[in-house]
């Protein structure tokens, strides 16, 4: 077995540097990696404008009554010149002319005859100036930037209308197994239902990814080479999951190298997540994962979704913080790094939900992550500190 850290560094150099990308409207572009920083093309705000209704007045005029010169809404272009003793009526939003120094808010002022006066108006300018938000060039969103409804809004706003992005990786979901069935009409002795394959589909494409083809396969040797040759040819990412481990069907090992690719991993000291394949070839990217699904759904955020940002530009790492055990836990030491589902209680503490292994999936919607509890432990005091390590979605 190798670490945690050595399979995930090994990850990184097989993968590293294989971006493609393509252009496409700034609009079309949710969920996309940016392959470029993108700059402002713009001043915003363009010109210095109101931020009240109210009556715009030069820098230091010290005229007690205004005369009345015009009116200016939003989106008109305003007057060119302002003379000592006039005002201009200004809406939120439309420009001031230049050398303005104040906008008095429409609530502080009388006007009447084509004239206006103020009273105790505020120290306020109520005036936002050109490019004090953004200047032209400024870099608005940096690459490797996942694009969402903010980043649409920030780029469309600052003048960008197209964008380079990373391509979609396409994913192929097999999942193995004589004892799998997908309805439950089929379940007899021996049989399970097939929940790594929804499982797998619903992640990939909740973090972006397409989905190219899924299907269930038995522990047939033949079948499973064919398959595998088959989503090489329609996927980035190929995800099988059972059937690689050390077991008498445990087919997949030898299914991988018969289609061309090299495995550089296959077990790392982690529980679960022991039995992981990892594989590269000219043909494209394998992982096997695991056959339970607590073992799927963290090896998929653990080691699928860096492939993912290596392939997209894109920067993945599980959240990990330290958090202190809410109550002593005595287990049987073992030789690997153990993630055990936990939530954090009110007082901010960690405590382990009950968990009768990696097939028990349920379990993980209890769970506000991983407790990562070291090798060789017996015995945890409460107050115990620990590393947690969480999977967060990303929702925008």
């Amino acid at each position: 077995m190798i670490s945690l850290e050595t399979a995930i560094s090994i990850l990184q150099d097989k993968i590293r540097g294989r971006v493609p990308t393509e252009t496409i409207p700034v609009r079309e572009a949710a969920g996309r990696i940016l392959a470029a920083d993108q700059k402002s093309k713009v001043n915003l705000p363009p010109f210095d404008k109101s931020a009240m209704d109210g009556y715009a007045i030069l820098e230091d005029d010290p005229s007690e009554t205004y005369r009345v010169v015009g009116v200016v809404s939003a989106g008109e272009p305003g007057i060119d010149k302002l003379e000592p003793g006039t005002t201009v009526k200004v809406m939120t939003g439309a420009p001031v002319p230049p050398g303005v120094g104040k906008v008095v808010m429409i609530e502080q002022a009388v006007e009447k005859d084509g004239y206006v006066q103020f009273e105790k108006p505020s120290a306020s300018r109520h005036i936002c100036k050109k490019a004090e938000d953004i200047a032209v060039g400024d870099t608005i969103v940096k690459a490797g930037a996942r694009v969402g409804p903010l980043e649409i809004s920030n780029l469309t706003g600052c003048g960008i209308s197209t964008v380079e992005v990373s391509k979609p990786v396409r994913a192929a979901v097999i999942a193995t197994g004589d004892e799998l069935v997908d309805s439950p009409s089929d379940l007899g002795p021996g049989k399970i239902m097939n929940t790594n394959g929804p499982l797998l589909c619903e992640l990939t494409r909740r973090w972006g990814l397409d989905v190219t083809l899924s299907e269930v396969l038995p522990d047939d040797p033949p079948k499973l080479t064919k398959a595998i040759q088959n989503a090489l040819t329609r996927a980035d990412i190929v995800l099988v999951s059972g059937g690689v481990s050390v077991g008498d069907f445990d087919y997949v090992p030898d299914a991988i190298r018969q289609c061309g690719l090299e495995i550089h991993i296959s077990r790392v000291a982690t529980k679960p997540g022991k039995p992981l394949t990892f594989a590269t070839g000219e043909k494209g990217i394998l992982f096997g994962l695991p056959g339970n699904p607590v073992a799927v759904y963290v090896t998929f955020h653990v080691y699928v979704l860096r492939a993912v940002g290596l392939l997209t530009g894109w920067t993945y790492e599980p959240k990990v913080f330290k958090i202190r055990l809410a109550k002593e836990r005595r287990q049987k030491p073992g030789d690997r790094l153990a993630f055990v589902p936990s939530r954090i209680t009110a007082e901010g503490l960690a405590e382990p939900v009950v968990y009768h292994g990696s097939a028990h999936i349920n379990a993980v919607m209890g769970a506000d992550g991983f407790l990562m509890i070291p090798a060789g432990i017996e015995r945890l005091p409460a107050g115990a500190e620990l590393k947690m390590m969480t999977f967060e979605e990303w929702s925008r």
